[in-house]
């Protein structure tokens, strides 16, 4: 059985943080989990005894820290810091990517909290005028002769949105049912590729691959590691799949006489400046700078993106359920009007 997660992303990221600070101040390894670890509840730091035995045991960082169900991205950063051998700095970017990570989540959550209560309010009063007041108005306005193609709209309108409403809330369910016993074990490119059809998700797997991809060939060049010595890191890691999948395509190609930026500007998985940047980098010798400045240019941008999304998720549903509102009070009210009027 899996074990379960007693961290939080949140909680992961700010170890990996407080973790990185305490190795660069000299702290071994050991010396700094275990006085991170006085500071946990009881459950984290049966935690960190696990991992300390693990590390004992001579189990990879990375793996240890797997056993913990730590979140894979943060884990890939931690691998390639082991293997580059900037594990300090590898912990603190960790960190500081999952922060960012945690802290759209949240605003995200908080975000969606109230609308969500007020959508969930106005469906039920949708149902109660559809099951209780509707067929009244109706018999009303018949004995009256007071249909309007105006009150007929409003009539269809609050008996077919709430069924609407129900229709896709139980698709998404079925989806997302669908997505967890199925897509989620499909492989790697079946699964992207299905992905990369939808224009927000696939801009933010552009976006996080490229700077991944970036960020830790930069780390690697400048460990001393050739172009295709860095690739075969990449395929070792198991904690990123696409990036692993993506590294034995480009070792092939590479063994084929390809050029790295002509491989990249191939794949779709990269932003468009990446071959550029790589091919600026090669021909002034400073591949393993330009590569790291661009990768810290990318986590600017999928910030920005993430910031775009967070701040048109809000407006966008408390317009629409303004504009859900006032149909409500208009289905409950016009009848009100059409019978005072025939009276």
């Amino acid at each position: 059985m899996k074990r379960r997660c007693n961290w939080s992303l949140q909680e992961q990221s700010l170890f990996f943080i407080q973790l990185g600070k305490l190795l660069s101040k000299g702290y071994s390894l050991a010396q700094a989990i275990e006085f991170l670890q006085i500071q946990q509840s009881a459950s984290k730091q049966k935690d960190l005894d696990d991992c300390m035995h693990a590390l004992r045991a001579g189990v990879p960082i990375h793996e240890a820290f797997s056993r913990m169900q730590f979140h894979s991205h943060l884990l890939g950063y931690v691998f390639f810091a082991e293997q580059h051998g900037q594990l300090a700095h590898g912990f603190i970017e960790a960190g500081e990517i999952g922060q960012m990570r945690a802290r759209y989540v949240e605003q995200v959550k908080r975000m969606l909290r109230y609308p969500l209560f007020l959508f969930s309010f106005c469906m039920a009063m949708f149902f109660i005028f559809q099951q209780v007041l509707a067929p009244q108005f109706s018999h009303l306005l018949s004995s009256f002769h007071a249909h309007s193609a105006f009150s007929t709209f409003i009539f269809s309108v609050a008996v077919w949105l709430p069924r609407i409403f129900s229709i896709v809330f139980t698709m998404l369910i079925l989806f997302g049912l669908f997505y967890f016993f199925f897509i989620r074990s499909w492989p790697i490119y079946k699964k992207m590729n299905m992905l990369m059809k939808i224009p927000i998700v696939s801009s933010w797997i552009v976006s996080f691959h490229t700077q991944v991809f970036s960020l830790q060939l930069s780390h690697l060049l400048k460990g001393g590691l050739s172009i295709y010595e860095a690739l075969q890191i990449f395929e070792h890691q198991s904690h990123l799949p696409l990036l692993k999948e993506e590294a034995k395509i480009m070792k092939q190609q590479l063994c084929a006489g390809e050029k790295l930026d002509e491989i990249v500007q191939q794949r779709k998985y990269y932003e468009q400046e990446l071959p550029f940047v790589i091919r600026h980098g090669q021909s002034n010798g400073e591949l393993v700078q330009e590569l790291f400045h661009y990768s810290q240019f990318s986590l600017q941008k999928l910030e920005n993106r993430l910031k775009k999304i967070v701040y048109i998720i809000q407006p966008l549903l408390l317009s629409f359920i303004g504009i859900f509102v006032v149909l409500m009070y208009m289905a409950m009210l016009w009848p009100i009007f059409q019978l005072l009027n025939h009276i």
